[in-house]
């Protein structure tokens, strides 16, 4: 069933303004400050990020979403407006501060929608702490440094090209919001090293980066752009890893597929949870 057709910006808007419950707070954990929102009331909802970015580029989803769930808005450590600390920023960190804020709002267990690096701490949930995951929703998901279409890749593998690329797309906002701006080429390179990682999630020697996907037992949603820079047979594996996964390939969208095609991305995530 289709919840939604076609809603004009006027009331997008209005949803956002007059939200049934909203709350925009900082939580302590793990030595820094996580910024998060919630919006509506219900059954949780947590939609998680990508890299460089901030929960902002969500607002539009949770004007929707929020009517049917409570939808947690997080800033993973160093993006946004939380704080950063001293250690390097990994995929399993920003999955403990997750479930760390899970924690200290009594939220045993919840529904999850993860976008690039945001489907990477989703699926970290999902295959090591099964019993905090409902439903699963990836979008745009990488999980080794290798899976990058060429022309993506001649970027993260130029340092002049990707500083100069990130700075121009992410840095002026980060600056802006972040409280510590200056921090902004500390925090660039530790997510360029995370990008490049082999491996974004957890593997024993010797294991296929793909491997830990294969506990996940949560219904599944894979989204993906038609013109993602994320090379398609390797969202196909990541469907095949998965038990009983669906995919969904989304038209007239790339990698940032929530933000170019929100009210689509919102109808998607709320059809297969419900």
């Amino acid at each position: 069933m289709r919840l939604i057709k076609k809603i004009p910006l006027a009331v997008i808007s209005l949803i956002i303004t007059f939200s049934q419950f909203s709350q925009a707070e900082y939580a302590e954990v793990n030595g820094i400050k996580l910024y998060y929102e919630i919006h509506g009331s219900g059954t949780p909802l947590v939609l998680l990020h990508g890299g460089y970015v901030d929960s902002d580029m969500w607002h539009l989803e949770t004007a929707i979403l929020s009517r049917h769930f409570k939808v947690i808005e997080i800033d993973n450590r160093g993006h946004g407006r939380s704080t950063d600390a001293t250690v390097p920023i990994t995929y399993e960190l920003m999955t403990s501060d997750t479930l760390a804020l899970l924690d200290h709002l009594n939220i045993n267990n919840a529904h999850f929608a993860g976008w690039s690096d945001g489907a990477v701490i989703a699926a970290n949930i999902a295959a090591f702490h099964p019993a905090r995951m409902n439903k699963l929703v990836l979008i745009g998901a990488s999980f080794r440094g290798d899976t990058y279409v060429p022309a993506f890749s001649t970027i993260l593998n130029s340092e002049p090209l990707f500083t100069r690329f990130s700075d121009l797309t992410f840095g002026l906002k980060y600056k802006v919001i972040s409280p510590t701006p200056k921090h902004w080429p500390i925090f660039r390179e530790k997510l360029l090293t995370l990008w490049k990682s082999p491996c974004y999630l957890p593997t024993i020697p010797g294991q296929d980066c793909l491997a830990p996907l294969n506990s996940i037992n949560s219904d599944t949603l894979v989204l993906v752009g038609s013109n993602e820079i994320i090379k398609f047979h390797h969202t196909e594996d990541i469907v095949a890893e998965i038990a009983g996964a669906k995919l969904e390939v989304v038209r007239f969208a790339g990698h940032f597929l929530p933000k170019v095609r929100p009210i689509k991305t919102a109808n998607l995530i709320a059809n297969f949870i419900q």
